[in-house]
């Protein structure tokens, strides 16, 4: 069974040589290991096209929020405002956070920004909503 070729001679390698049968060179072979099936989940997931959609998705709710409350002139309108802003910030961060988790193909200070910005989205979120929960709305 012939899977490989030698890097120097080119001759045709069996997939379990050490060495080249024609010239004797090393054979390198790549020894990485094949990603688990989650973690293929995960890849496909956090693909950079997903992030994006779920970004702009996450933003769309943010920017239906605002229009919500812009326009509301009761309690139920604002509350609906606040559900619609904070899925938005959620759908924002989670995406931003597990990309910058799972793509390791991406630059490391990327990856770090996009957790820091992820986190940021999300504890801004919880602490925006729970003073917004203590307003007295008479």
């Amino acid at each position: 069974m012939v899977d490989y070729k030698c890097s120097k001679c080119g001759a045709d390698l069996p997939a379990d040589s050490k060495f080249c049968l024609s010239c004797g060179t090393k054979v390198a072979k790549e020894t990485r290991p094949e990603h688990e099936p989650v973690h293929q989940v995960f890849q496909f997931l956090f693909s950079k096209n997903l992030i994006i959609a779920a970004i702009l998705f996450g933003l769309l709710l943010i920017w239906i929020g605002v229009i919500v409350l812009t326009f509301s002139s009761d309690y139920t309108g604002i509350r609906v405002a606040q559900v619609l802003n904070s899925l938005g910030f959620f759908a924002t961060g989670a995406f931003l956070i597990g990309g910058g988790i799972v793509n390791d193909t991406m630059d490391r200070f990327v990856r770090l920004g996009m957790i820091v910005i992820g986190v940021y989205m999300i504890t801004s979120v919880l602490a925006l909503t729970s003073l917004i929960s203590s307003i007295p709305w008479t």
